[in-house]
């Protein structure tokens, strides 16, 4: 079976923040600059998905205030290699 999160979303493994940077994912110095994010308020929705598994939706907000909602589920977390 194919694992649809490989088709949607690019995985890079880093051994430690050294590894990261080396990598490219050195975010203060990013071009296009990459602008931080505060996590405002977790929300857990014990029957959040249409199978009725739970989710974890974050409510984000960026320095201007302009807010941003990221959901997350556990079976996405089980297919991210560690």
């Amino acid at each position: 079976m194919v694992n649809p999160i490989k088709q949607y979303l690019a995985v890079t493994i880093c051994a430690d923040a050294n590894d990261a940077i080396a990598q490219g994912f050195n975010w203060r110095e990013a071009v296009p600059a990459v602008k931080p994010i505060e996590i405002k308020k977790v929300v857990v929705v014990r029957s959040g998905t249409q199978a009725g598994n739970p989710t974890v939706d974050f409510l984000l907000e960026d320095e201007t205030g302009q807010q941003f909602v990221f959901m997350i589920t556990g079976n996405l977390l089980k297919t991210i290699p560690c």
